[in-house]
């Protein structure tokens, strides 16, 4: 067992010091505290990080004729049928007051 402080922990996983120590507040990370010093076995932490590993599977869809569909284009199809013509963002949105005029 090895223990290390807070310092040398957030150069080995290269987060700022004020991560670890939101992490510690959390419970998320591993740690022991020792006469109010929080001190970290670096056996665990490596293993705590591997826990944290995901893997990503990449995701396609097929339609029905078997071709690969475009998700971003489809997301943006249900999105604008959802939404219509409500919202553009070259114009802004609806009911936007473009300020107040003089004598108006």
């Amino acid at each position: 067992m090895k223990l290390v402080n807070v310092k040398i922990i957030s150069e080995l996983i290269m987060v700022k010091e004020s991560t670890i120590y939101s992490w510690v507040h959390k419970g998320s990370i591993p740690f022991h505290k020792i006469n109010g010093l929080i001190r970290f076995d670096l056996d665990e932490i490596e293993t705590w990080v591997k826990s944290l590993k995901k893997t990503v599977y990449p995701l396609s869809i097929h339609s029905k004729n078997g071709s690969n569909v475009d998700i971003d284009n489809l997301v943006k199809k249900a999105i604008d049928s959802v939404k219509g013509n409500r919202y553009n963002p070259s114009n802004g949105k609806p009911g936007q007051i473009q300020g107040l005029r003089e004598g108006a």
